[in-house]
């Protein structure tokens, strides 16, 4: 065994396959992200090139394929907690085994193309985060059949 490790954060998270499974376990994530000056957060993981990642589960590595991964379901991180949904758009995201996720939407787009059509048609990440007080929904864009805006 090498003394060389990788320091990784723990983080708890709850994921549905595509087939409906639910697993519950933590996924390791970098004390820093490769984007940003703070941690990693699971969204990063997820839509990172990587196509499998270990989901840990009463202390037993599971290798989960990205693509099999139908949602995630995770806590908001502490510092983005006061109030971060009311920030965003409300949406309905209707999956394609009739589930139907509440959250909201923040869109970074041109400032010429500033409606939700223009954000979603623009966005190339496998995951897209639905946000609410509570928690960070992460949907798998291929499993979306429809998206609409809620008042």
């Amino acid at each position: 065994m090498s003394d060389y490790r990788i320091e990784k954060i723990q983080r708890q998270i709850s994921i549905v396959l595509a087939n409906g499974t639910r697993l519950e376990g933590d996924v390791f994530l970098r004390p820093v992200s490769r984007y940003r000056s703070r941690p990693e957060e699971p969204m990063d993981m997820l839509n990172d090139s990587e196509p499998f990642f270990v989901l840990m589960r009463h202390g037993e590595a599971v290798l989960i394929p990205k693509a099999s991964v139908a949602r995630a379901e995770t806590s908001v991180p502490e510092e983005d907690e006061p109030n971060v949904a009311s920030l965003g758009v409300p949406v309905e995201v209707t999956l394609l085994d009739g589930t139907v996720c509440g959250g909201s939407i923040f869109l970074e787009t041109r400032f010429d193309r500033p409606r939700l059509l223009d954000f979603l048609n623009s966005y190339s990440l496998r995951f897209l985060p639905l946000v609410d007080a509570r928690q960070v929904l992460l949907v798998n864009t291929q499993t979306i059949a429809h998206v609409r805006e809620v008042a």
